[in-house]
């Protein structure tokens, strides 16, 4: 692979649920087209809110799908190789240890009648030949990255001896082990506090090499409703919406200059202003799956719909490349 290929490549990505309406099986959009690709060394924040398709975007691509939940078309590409119906057995293999996903729940990553060194220790050995003295320290080592107090303490404790943050330290502190070519992050700082999601969100930074500067080893795909972390982490921000992408671009213009006006409300109904600013919130709620409208999933919602927004919305890209929006009206003008 050639190093101007993406290392993660996702082109209209379908993700369907089985439902019925009487007699006839219709499959839900989950996922409906989302595209996106990321090169080595960046970080890609994915924003929107609940309901959106962000950690569906991130069980569809590790593999991890609940069934009857699948992947039903399009294409995820990992380092030039396709994953879209991968054998779980080859998925496996690259899970953990090429590809790491930080879950939101860190129960998800963690055993519970093992002790948080047994778990640590094990995953080492998977991925690397030391002894078992040597996958000891790196399991310090590494709770010790991500803030745990008494590292080596806590390598003899079960996950339901310590706290939720604690819990979820651990977790990242697995995902972190082995640097992985490719982190995918479901909201993992979220029951953090301020300064243990800074050191974390430092250690992101590292991995990739900088957030800005790109040049590193380690992409990642940052899953979060919280766009102030958003801003501080991303070299780029791609916004969903009802199972899609609706804008994407660099974050600093994307937060400052927004042309779709989901992206605009989104802004508009955060405390980003003086104390005691007025907040404007989004009317409406988003749609469920079974009550999607026809054409721009946002329209309901948009203060600058027009009559052509009943048709489905293209996606224009921009000139540079670096993302674009899905928008028949984008603009200050469709701005809140």
């Amino acid at each position: 692979m050639t190093a101007t290929l993406p290392l993660l490549e996702v082109r209209g990505l379908r993700t369907e649920l089985p439902a019925r309406q009487g007699a006839l099986n219709v499959p839900l959009n989950v996922l409906d087209g989302v595209s996106f690709s990321l090169g080595r060394g960046r970080i890609l924040g994915l924003v929107g809110e609940s309901g959106s398709g962000k950690s569906a975007t991130a069980f569809s691509i590790m593999g991890l799908l609940d069934p009857p939940a699948r992947v039903a078309g399009g294409s995820i590409r990992f380092a030039g190789r396709e994953l879209a119906g991968l054998p779980e057995r080859e998925l496996r293999r690259l899970r953990g240890n090429r590809i790491a996903m930080i879950f939101q729940d860190p129960m998800m990553t963690l055993n519970p009648v093992l002790t948080i060194g047994a778990q640590i220790v094990e995953t080492v050995l998977a991925h690397a030949r030391v002894g078992r003295a040597e996958a000891r320290r790196r399991a310090r080592d590494a709770l010790g990255r991500v803030g745990v107090p008494g590292p080596e303490e806590r390598l003899d404790a079960h996950p339901h001896e310590l706290s939720g943050g604690l819990r979820q330290r651990v977790a990242i502190a697995i995902a972190l082990l082995h640097e992985p070519d490719l982190i995918i992050a479901d909201e993992p700082t979220t029951a953090l506090d301020a300064t243990i999601q800074a050191q974390i969100l430092r250690e992101i930074r590292g991995l990739a090499g900088g957030a800005f500067g790109g040049g590193g080893r380690t992409a990642v795909l940052w899953i979060t409703h919280d766009l102030s972390v958003a801003e501080q982490l991303s070299d780029e921000i791609a916004v969903m919406y009802a199972g899609r992408i609706v804008e994407q671009a660099p974050a600093g213009e994307l937060l400052s200059r927004p042309v779709h006006p989901y992206t605009a409300g989104l802004l508009a109904s955060l405390p980003r202003g003086p104390r005691g600013s007025r907040l404007t919130p989004i009317p409406g709620l988003p749609p469920t799956l079974s009550g999607r409208p026809a054409g721009c999933a946002f329209r309901p919602r948009c203060c600058a719909a027009v009559p052509a927004c009943a048709a489905d919305p293209p996606w224009q890209g921009r000139a540079d490349g670096r993302g674009g929006v899905r928008c028949l009206n984008p603009g200050p003008e469709g701005s809140r």
